[in-house]
């Protein structure tokens, strides 16, 4: 057992493991090491590491409420006398801060500029905060991402939790854009990096230290002239890492965009895609009258179907991996989760059993993959399709139902998600003829809500 914790000896299968720690009567904490160990083994410590970061990243998936404290007034007597000033705590860091972000959130026309790294829990919150209101600050933010083939010190997939730590903020603001370069993060972020942060404003400056213990803080012309001059050319460098789909329009002409360079690729949500079994007489039914252009939309809907079936729905294609615990929550709601909540009304039952047997009757000779138990929330999804060149991911807002599509532009999370959903362990599925007896039963129960 020593050894093969240790990854000295390679156990033949995962049943010997399983036979070695029934034989030692292990506890189940010990059984998990072991298999642990064992996975190590086979595909190696970063591998499974970046696997294992991936399942946590939609684990641990949450668009929470968020407040915190609106300071109305700061002691800038000495600033504006000096036109600076120094931070010398934490508190001082934190207060300056949030005086700030709150003065120019209340601009019309406000805007903050930031290098700062996303793993900075205080700063990402005033921006995600409900009360601090930047829904309509334009927000450009440049971050570094990890250009190492070793892990971080800190997180075993540093580029995920980045994007983990972004993604409140293009739910909450309207105008933020996340830009990308890389280096080595260890060393980017060393105690011996003299100010690597900096967040401008329209009237302020603030150089933080990497621990954002200490700074300075300052409004003065020349500077925020120079830092501003600074930021843009290091924006004129970086790359965007998210592009926002802001609409349904846009994100139909996105999708039919993928169809014509997709070759093979993964859809990853817990709620089935149903999109290929809508067809226009649903569509005329359940869109709301209200719709601008709807029968427009409708004909652009039911084009994109069409153009959907001969691209997405052949063998060798994607694969659609999704749970018993999504098909329920559609059931039990009519919604149909990668489309806006409101421009359709939830599904009638009948058409709601309708749609779950078409999927049924398609099982066998689709690439559809049930998991036994979901990968994330059903209260908090994020929705993945990724392709070996491109992929977006996607998810609602808590409060308004309102999704968020974001585009993947950069190449290494696009093969982590790839990776990730191209190695998933079979045992996490049911079997085809197992998929086919549930999915019929349930099919019974809901029969008799109707």
């Amino acid at each position: 057992m020593y050894k093969i914790i240790n990854g000295k000896r390679k156990p033949s299968s995962r049943e010997l493991v399983l036979k070695i720690c029934k034989f030692m009567q292990l506890s189940h904490a010990e059984q998990k090491e072991m298999e642990q160990a064992y996975e190590i083994t086979l595909i190696g410590h970063d591998t499974y590491y970046r696997r294992k970061a991936v399942i946590d990243f939609f684990n641990n998936f949450r668009l929470s409420k968020l407040n915190l404290p609106v300071l109305s007034e700061l002691n800038t007597e000495i600033l504006f006398e000096k036109g600076s000033v120094t931070l010398n705590t934490m508190a001082e860091v934190n207060r300056s801060l949030l005086y700030i972000i709150s003065l120019e959130a209340k601009k019309s026309n406000g805007t903050i500029d930031l290098l700062v790294q996303p793993d900075c829990d205080f700063l990402m919150n005033i921006l995600a905060a409900e009360n601090y209101d930047c829904s309509q600050t334009t927000i450009r933010h440049i971050i570094c991402l990890n250009n190492s083939t070793s892990e971080s010190s800190t997180y075993p997939n540093y580029n995920l939790h980045c994007l983990e730590k972004i993604l409140p903020l293009y739910s909450n603001v309207d105008k933020y854009n996340c830009f990308y370069y890389y280096d080595h993060i260890d060393s980017k972020c060393s105690k011996f990096t003299l100010f690597p942060y900096v967040i401008i404003t329209s009237q302020f400056a603030c150089l933080l230290t990497g621990d954002m213990t200490q700074g300075i803080l300052t409004n003065a012309p020349e500077s925020l002239t120079l830092f501003k001059d600074i930021f843009n050319q290091y924006l004129s460098m970086a790359s965007p890492l998210l592009r926002p789909i802001n609409d349904v329009t846009e994100q139909i002409s996105y999708l039919n965009n993928i169809s014509h360079v997709v070759r093979s690729g993964y859809s990853f949500q817990m709620v089935p895609c149903l999109t290929p079994y809508l067809t226009h007489d649903i569509l005329d039914k359940y869109i709301i009258q209200e719709l601008p252009n709807r029968s427009e939309f409708i004909q652009a809907m039911d084009n994109y179907i069409k153009v959907f079936l001969s691209s997405y729905m052949t063998p060798d294609n994607i694969t659609y991996i999704f749970s018993l615990n999504g098909v329920k929550k559609f059931l039990d709601t009519g919604r149909v989760s990668e489309y806006p909540y409101d421009i359709y009304h939830p599904l009638e039952m009948t058409d709601r059993i309708h749609l779950i047997r078409k999927l049924m009757l398609n099982l066998p000779i689709q690439n559809y993959r049930v998991l036994k138990k979901d990968i994330g929330h059903l209260d908090n999804e994020i929705f993945l399709q990724v392709t070996q060149p491109m992929g977006y991911i996607m998810f609602s807002t808590p409060q308004d139902h309102r999704l968020i599509y974001l585009d993947i532009e950069e190449p290494g999370l696009l093969y982590t998600f790839w990776d990730f959903c191209e190695t998933l362990d079979d045992a996490l599925f049911y079997t085809t003829t197992e998929a086919i007896e549930i999915l019929r039963d349930l099919i019974e129960q809901y029969k008799e809500l109707r």
